[in-house]
């Protein structure tokens, strides 16, 4: 677990950094849920890091442990606190919803958008004052958290932690099945809303090919299908789904576990071993989802570890740098223009900058299609309007 949850806290950083020094992120409201979530991810992967400082010293484990009963309660504290992550995930699925399906604009996102802070925040912190009230806080499995102590012990004969099982449903894994229900929920109807306009406009072209055809009296070489809007509400879609999978991937073994656990069965080892490896990287797959768009765009170099490489420097390592100026907006894009840069491709270093003489003409092309697209290919209620556009420039 140490072992996954050191480069979860390097992505994590590089994200909180991306969004903090950039003037153009912070104004949007995915750019500040993804930061919210990333700030949670990393101070739960330090606590983590450095777990055997926190557990006490009498706790039987393969490393020395060096903490104490008030050092535990602080890492159990932060563990539950974590609980405020998966609820900002469920906010960012909830935002990616409105905009997509119900066509929300970005002013009407930001009237709400306190509600998608508040809430995780409060859930987390109630939640942890509480169980520390409780003295919840125990050494469990590999780090401080909501156990029975002595371990193994009964309700009767528990010195702390009593009812941890009910505690842990309550506070935790069910809260975390109905942010897993939830985020499947809305991943299907995004896809569903997607993939429903991506018809009607495909109709919509089939028939203009037509009546096109039948006016000049003979048919017509069918034009290629690059002109739609749907092309960038796609990416936004595939982010979405993206986030929601890695949410879940994160958190499969933990539930499988903790389900045999509740029907009195045996956990194989390896559950233990998965749960514990998949609960730390959930800094390491959002980093991957957050950089993959600037990452494909960064044509300076040919090896992926180079790419990786500039990546990390210019997020983590500005000062480092001669290029790399978060303070201005220009700096982070690819084509250096806010309203013709497609979503999430901002760069904030030159050397990783797209060759824009590599751009043809058919790019070009899509690109003012895309933009001056007629309302007429989409429905009113349909999210493939001006906000998807106007949401996803560079904030994938």
């Amino acid at each position: 677990q140490k072992l996954i949850c050191i480069p979860s806290t390097i992505g994590s950083l590089m994200i909180i950094s991306q969004v903090c020094r950039s003037e153009f992120n912070r104004t949007k409201t995915q750019q500040r849920l993804i930061l919210g979530i990333s700030i949670i991810d990393f101070q739960t992967s330090i606590v983590w890091v450095f777990t055997n400082f926190f557990l006490p010293s009498s706790t039987p484990m393969g490393i020395a442990t060096l903490g104490n009963q008030n050092s535990c309660d602080a890492q159990g504290f932060l563990v539950q606190f974590s609980t405020a992550g998966f609820l900002y995930v469920c906010a960012l699925q909830l935002h990616y919803l409105l905009i997509i399906k119900h066509g929300w604009k970005n002013s009407r996102i930001e009237a709400i958008e306190k509600w998608f802070h508040l809430v995780p925040i409060v859930f987390g912190t109630v939640t942890a004052t509480a169980a520390l009230v409780l003295e919840q806080y125990n050494p469990a499995d590999w780090d401080c958290w909501i156990a029975p102590f002595p371990r193994g012990c009964t309700a009767s004969d528990c010195v702390r932690g009593i009812n941890a099982d009910y505690y842990r449903f309550a506070f935790f894994f069910g809260p975390l099945w109905v942010a897993i229900i939830f985020c499947i929920i809305v991943m299907f109807r995004i896809y569903r809303s997607v993939r429903k306009v991506e018809n009607k406009s495909k109709m919509w072209s089939a028939s203009k090919w037509i009546s096109m055809s039948l006016v000049n009296d003979k048919p017509k070489k069918r034009p290629k299908q690059k002109c739609p809007q749907h092309k960038v509400t796609d990416k936004v879609k595939m982010q979405s789904i993206m986030y929601a999978s890695a949410f879940l991937i994160v958190w499969i073994f933990p539930t499988i576990t903790r389900i045999i656990q509740i029907s009195e069965g045996t956990v194989h080892p390896i559950f233990v071993v998965l749960s514990g490896t998949f609960i730390g990287s959930q800094g390491i797959f959002n980093a991957i989802i957050y950089f993959r768009p600037r990452y494909t765009q960064c044509e300076a170099y040919d090896r992926w570890d180079q790419k990786v490489l500039v990546l990390v420097r210019s997020t983590l390592f500005p000062c480092c740098d001669s290029n790399a100026d978060y303070t201005k907006d220009d700096k982070d894009y690819v084509n250096g223009s806010q309203n013709n840069t497609n979503a999430g491709l901002s760069v904030s270093n030159d050397c990783c900058k797209v060759r824009n003489d590599n751009v043809n003409d058919e790019e070009k092309q899509e690109e003012e299609c895309a933009i001056n697209s007629t309302q007429s290919t989409l429905d009113k209620g349909n999210a493939l309007n001006e906000n998807p556009i106007s949401e996803s420039q560079g904030q994938e």
